[in-house]
């Protein structure tokens, strides 16, 4: 009986990391208007959706325990500070403590908006399911790209590009 549970535990893990390689990746649910931003602002003027129709934007969920987010963190700065296009930057911290997340801020020298998802309400919102995740828009506030894991600055470029 032991050895058909422990089966069927290992048979539940493969297929969830299955799950996860399947769907890991860029790509996703693209095409739709995106859900409001956080009221919350760790840093920056507050931001709205509205504030970002008229031009392409990244809007990146990352939260300072997230050692992948830590990875992409200097990609992000230099988007950041020339995203190019006339294209906007958002940061949105996820499920984070605050101060961790303004010490991560000034570690990695983030200069654009960044916005606080303390309880995750907005993430599922967004429906991602990794840190960190980048949603693409294009000029009119729909979705046109999700960027999960870590990304360099041509990677953001070619999809706010695309974006148009």
């Amino acid at each position: 009986m032991r050895r058909a549970v422990y089966a069927l535990a290992a048979l539940a893990v493969v297929g969830l990391i299955a799950f996860e390689v399947a769907t890991a990746g860029n790509g996703g649910d693209t095409g739709h208007p995106a859900p409001e931003l956080p009221a919350k602002v760790l840093q920056g003027p507050p931001m709205r959706l509205a504030d970002l129709r008229g031009h392409p934007a990244v809007i990146d969920f990352w939260a300072s325990w997230c050692e992948p987010c830590r990875e992409e963190a200097p990609e992000i700065a230099r988007l950041g500070r020339n995203p190019g296009g006339g294209a906007k930057v958002v940061g949105i911290d996820y499920t984070d403590r605050e101060d961790s997340a303004r010490a991560f801020l000034e570690r990695y020298g983030w200069t654009f908006p960044v916005l606080s998802d303390p309880d995750g309400i907005y993430g599922a919102h967004f429906g991602f399911s990794g840190l960190p995740t980048a949603i693409v828009l294009d000029s009119r506030g729909n979705v046109s790209a999700v960027l999960r894991g870590p990304q360099h600055v041509a990677d953001f470029r070619q999809a706010l590009k695309q974006a148009g």
